[in-house]
């Protein structure tokens, strides 16, 4: 694939097997137990051991910093991808890859600490920030049908499975495939 791919609330194992076999870049787990996308460590560690050539990040929505120190020690992960309410923590917490999520009225200095941005609106802020950092354009799957050069790369959404082994993520899949043709 010719740009860096996310996909976000990876919850199954066929999900995940299918995003590293299609060389997507980074996949992301939700380590917040309260949430409907959580994924327990066992099952996590499962999906893990079955993986190769993708980094895998982590998002948890809150802002109780420990929680989220917490869950990154838990977890061996790649990054973690910060909610644009988590921007003041960018500095506070380590990990190899910092992703931050970000509305169009989000108000962006140029000295954040982190990898890439992840955008989900079209507006000139979005080219502006692409100046100053790596920005990925987030989650709609229909955004792979306009190239634009200053991007450096698509976010999706995973899916839920219907039942174990059954998943629908034809969405997604048209979406790689897209960004795969245009090799």
């Amino acid at each position: 694939m010719p740009k860096t791919t996310l996909v976000k609330s990876i919850t199954s194992l066929s999900e995940a097997r299918y995003c590293s076999g299609m060389m997507v870049d980074y996949i992301s787990f939700d380590l917040n137990p309260e949430s409907v996308d959580y994924v327990p460590k066992n099952e996590f560690e499962e999906i893990k051991n079955w993986l190769s050539g993708v980094k895998i990040l982590g998002s948890f929505e809150t802002l109780d910093i420990f929680k989220i120190i917490e869950a990154l020690n838990n977890y061996s992960l790649d990054g973690f991808i910060f909610s644009e309410n988590q921007k003041a923590m960018l500095d506070e917490i380590e990990v190899s890859d910092k992703f931050l999520e970000v509305s169009n009225e989000t108000d962006l200095d140029d000295n954040l600490n982190l990898n890439y941005v992840i955008c989900s609106g079209n507006s000139q802020d979005v080219e502006n920030w692409a100046r100053i950092y790596n920005v990925l354009h987030g989650y709609d799957f229909s955004n792979v049908e306009v190239e634009l050069s200053y991007l450096q790369g698509y976010a999706f959404k995973g899916s839920r499975e219907l039942r174990p082994g059954i998943n629908n993520y034809d969405g997604l899949m048209e979406a790689l495939e897209k960004l795969e043709d245009r090799d």
